[in-house]
């Protein structure tokens, strides 16, 4: 999927966020926009990002990527600040799934498509989804026929069920199991360990395939 829109540039914010811990004998490193010190990584977010919109709504950089400096076009920008936009997620936009709010260790920031329905600021944002709510939707619109009829050979729209079929995927536990969730709910608690470790399964699986 092609977009208009690429980063012209960041401002990080000055004060760095805390993130995981190494091997404590790994005093210190630089790579920017991270630092370890003391075994400890840290990070500089963004505080604002400058996007360059491709006039006419062409592909990035198909047609201003030909000038020098055209980060500096300042009549194609849009500015994204993101404390604002955490701020507006937190207390505006709600998860088009189960309908809950965005939270720090819960944000609802997963979207299906590039484009995106654009409200207004006051109203939130929409087609925002919870990660584990992303993935019950999707299991919900997935075909589970054990013989589909698709528009494709191996993909597309089932004539039985009117649901989807991605190229050459077949229904899995995990799909079938978030797929028998009701309407609106998110993964139980108890149930995510267990999911974890069979989409790992599935994973490892493909992997060997994938090397024969």
């Amino acid at each position: 999927m092609h977009s208009p829109e690429v980063v012209a540039f960041n401002i990080r914010r000055p004060w760095p966020k805390r993130g995981k811990t190494f091997d404590r004998r790994r005093q210190w490193s630089w790579r920017p926009p991270y630092f370890t010190f003391a075994g400890r990584e840290w990070r500089f977010p963004e505080l604002i990002t400058v996007w360059h919109n491709e006039p006419g709504g062409h592909d990035a950089l198909s047609v201003c990527g030909r000038q020098s400096h055209w980060q500096w076009h300042v009549h194609h920008w849009s500015i994204q600040i993101h404390p604002l936009q955490v701020l507006r997620r937190r207390l505006l936009t709600r998860c088009e799934w189960c309908g809950g709010r965005s939270t720090k260790g819960d944000s609802v920031n997963y979207s299906h498509t590039w484009d995106g329905v654009h409200s207004p600021w006051w109203r939130g944002e929409r087609g925002l989804y919870h990660a584990d709510c992303s993935s019950v939707w999707a299991a919900h619109r997935m075909c589970l026929c054990d013989d589909p009829l698709l528009d494709h050979s191996n993909y597309g729209q089932c004539a039985l069920c009117s649901k989807y079929r991605a190229w050459r995927r077949t229904p899995t536990i995990p799909d079938r199991y978030l797929a028998a969730l009701p309407e609106g709910s998110r993964i139980p608690a108890e149930k995510r360990g267990w999911l974890k470790a069979e989409w790992a399964k599935l994973r490892a699986e493909r992997e060997q395939d994938g090397d024969r």
